[in-house]
């Protein structure tokens, strides 16, 4: 029996948001004050690095000197009544600026809080590191962009634009989207049938520019945009929460590369109900007759305009399938239509492994 309510899937994300500052001391009596900090720097403030210290130290050289022939107290004087002079060497000391033997604890810069400033070595290096890092979310003042960089190749990054309340939210995501650069800004393109997303980023601020994507847009809200405020980067925390909805099918379609070689087979332990957040927790179950498949529920996933069914955009969230190392699946619901697609995860489309069910 077919139990049929439809609703919409509720996900509780909490953002944890965590953006890398530098703390910037003066000098007290020569010495650098931790104890009252001048200010704390964030990614987007100008700073400007100044020469290391140098260390002192303490030499000698002889230098000749010229002087007069004395003899008890006197001067000495030749035949001709002109006083003898000798050449004496003289030891002279002078301090002399080298490198440290170790690198300095603090170095100097100059920022926003003054000239005369001083911050820790090792802090100023991961500052620097995560200044060049353009990951993190821009927000405005409905939605944010998420810049996510590639682990393997830093160059390539993946876009997520989200703008509007949930529910009626205009959303977007394009993964290895190459960043460029123009006119010493970042630049990043996103095409696909009838659009084009842009997205440029300009000190720490992302404008977004999109040509067509109106299947992207939900009532009032679009792509594009201004994101001014960066938040750096969050720690997601998502909690897949809405009640348990159980479809059940005579028949589904097996597709073992891509839609083309989809065929309509029969499950040979009868029927097969899918179950979408079993227990009201997320999870997603496949049964028919005594076998039974679970997905554990791993982050939601913004879904393509191709992934769209006659209109209806569909509820996605990545899976891992409990009883098998390495098996991943996107699940697409689509309450409306009451249908579901079960496509493996990193795959592309025309060739990616996948069930349909309707």
């Amino acid at each position: 029996m077919r139990k049929v309510l439809i609703c919409a899937l509720f996900i509780l994300t909490t953002f944890a948001f965590s953006q890398e500052t530098l703390s910037v001391f003066r000098k007290y009596q020569n010495e650098v004050d931790e104890s009252n900090p001048a200010g704390s720097l964030i990614v987007s403030d100008w700073i400007k690095e100044l020469p290391p210290p140098q260390d002192s130290v303490k030499k000698f050289r002889f230098e000749k000197d010229t002087v007069y022939v004395m003899k008890k107290g006197k001067k000495v004087y030749d035949k001709k009544g002109k006083p003898k002079f000798k050449v004496k060497k003289k030891k002279v000391y002078y301090w002399e600026k080298v490198e440290s033997s170790e690198p300095p604890k603090y170095l100097p810069i100059q920022c926003k809080f003054g000239d005369d400033l001083w911050v820790k070595r090792a802090d100023l290096a991961r500052f620097k590191q995560a200044s060049q890092d353009l990951s993190g979310v821009y927000a405005s003042n409905s939605g944010t962009v998420t810049l996510k960089k590639s682990p393997t190749n830093p160059r390539l990054f993946t876009i997520v634009i989200q703008n509007g309340p949930f529910g009626n939210r205009a959303e977007f995501e394009a993964s290895n989207v190459e960043a460029r650069e123009s006119n010493g800004n970042i630049r990043m393109t996103y095409s696909e049938e009838d659009c084009t997303v842009d997205v440029a980023v300009v000190n720490r601020k992302v404008k977004v520019a999109q040509r067509g994507c109106t299947a992207y847009n939900v009532g009032s809200y679009a792509l594009e945009g201004d994101y001014n405020t960066f938040k750096g980067n969050p720690r997601v925390t998502e909690n897949f929460s809405s009640p348990e909805q159980a479809f059940t099918y005579k028949y589904f379609k097996w597709c073992d590369s891509g839609f083309d070689s989809c065929k309509e087979e029969k499950d040979e332990n009868g029927k097969v109900t899918i179950t979408w957040s079993k227990g009201g927790n997320g999870f997603i179950e496949r049964k028919a007759g005594d076998e039974v498949h679970t997905y554990r529920p791993f982050e939601h996933v913004i879904p393509h305009k191709r992934d769209f069914f006659k209109g209806e955009k569909p509820l996605a969230i990545k899976t891992k399938r409990t009883d098998i190392s390495g098996e991943w699946w996107i699940w697409y619901f689509y309450p409306k239509a009451e249908r579901f697609k079960m496509v493996r995860a990193g795959m592309r489309e025309d060739i990616a492994q996948m069930e349909i069910y309707e």
